[in-house]
């Protein structure tokens, strides 16, 4: 079985669009303008994502196929059965857990594997390429487009099965502190004893490799696409040519954060919302956040919010490491 369904909410006080609006007018009307970066995330700007992450000079997703190809056994040891969900929270083209499944197949584990994305392009598509490739094994693949929770939910509810969840990648270091620990507590509360998480923290390195990993072209066409949504999406007129994209190392954050800076005075009006945003000449825009974390941090956040850490996994460098927890008892 392979199949793709799309989540709907019931009925919720905002749609997607108006989601979108509301948080760009918020953002857009503070005193230091920012903006997060979920709304880059559509089928182009999930593409670009993928691009940054083949990238050498992005250490993230290579330091994580590392830890992958190294510590797929180990992973495989955490399943007690052999009937189980995998489940990806944010799974883009599942092109890292893609290793794991070929793994559990070889294992002859039989799992139903649940990707959970927005971006309805890249669900689809890894699902349909799943089948191509594994049609004749055991492998279900049932890919959700919509919310993490409202997906995770679903699949947990009411299922005996134990629960492999995956959160790979940095997108919790993208969230400011208090909003991963709200996102971390809701997934104790979602998950059982039975269940495991594995999930991805950025560590801490020499601010002089995350400059070189956050400037590169393509980071600048990935920002800049959140000028093309907003476009799209609210019919505004930004213009691409009059900002410029720099990612910096803030050592006081303790994040990466980037900016698009304009290069002359002008006022951007979107009509979606009816209004206008002045920016003045070299004024900043903060488009991405991304925390870099100790192992210190990582297990206090697991501690205070409802989880113990059974394992560290780290690639050889111990730039990144994929974590696995279990919910405290």
């Amino acid at each position: 079985m392979f199949e793709t369904k799309v989540l709907h909410t019931e009925p919720a006080s905002f749609s997607h669009e108006e989601q979108f609006a509301n948080t760009v007018h918020k953002g857009l009307s503070f005193d230091k303008k920012r903006l997060p970066s979920w709304l880059i995330f559509d089928n182009a700007g999930s593409e670009i994502f993928k691009e940054i992450t083949e990238l050498t000079e992005y250490l993230p997703a290579a330091c994580e196929f590392e830890i992958i190809r190294n510590y797929k056994n180990n992973i495989a040891e955490l399943i007690t059965g052999d009937i189980f969900n995998l489940i990806e929270l944010g799974s883009g083209d599942g092109c890292k857990t893609r290793i794991l499944i070929e793994h559990l197949l070889d294992r002859k584990f039989s799992f139903h594997y649940f990707p959970i994305d927005i971006s309805s392009g890249a669900v689809k598509n890894l699902a349909r390429s799943l089948e191509i490739d594994h049609q004749d094994t055991s492998l279900k693949v049932t890919g959700l487009i919509g919310d993490y929770f409202e997906g995770l939910n679903t699949i947990v509810q009411g299922s005996p099965k134990p629960n492999l969840v995956l959160f790979l990648g940095v997108t919790l270091n993208n969230m400011d502190p208090a909003a991963a620990r709200i996102f971390l507590e809701n997934l104790s509360k979602s998950l059982g004893p039975k269940d495991y998480l594995l999930i991805g923290f950025d560590l801490m390195k020499s601010p002089k490799l995350l400059y070189s990993a956050y400037n590169h072209p393509l980071f600048e066409k990935f920002n800049l696409h959140l000028l093309d949504r907003i476009n799209q999406v609210l019919g505004a007129d930004f213009n691409k040519k009059y900002f410029v994209q720099e990612g910096q190392y803030n050592p006081i954050t303790r994040a990466v954060e980037s900016y698009l800076y304009s290069t002359r005075n002008q006022t951007v009006h979107i009509n979606a919302l009816n209004k206008d945003y002045h920016f003045k000449t070299w004024e900043a825009l903060q488009t991405e956040q991304s925390f870099k974390y100790t192992l210190e941090e990582i297990e206090n956040l697991a501690f205070e919010n409802g989880f113990k850490v059974v394992e560290h996994l780290f690639d050889s460098q111990k730039y990144f490491v994929d974590s696995i927890w279990k919910v405290a008892e």
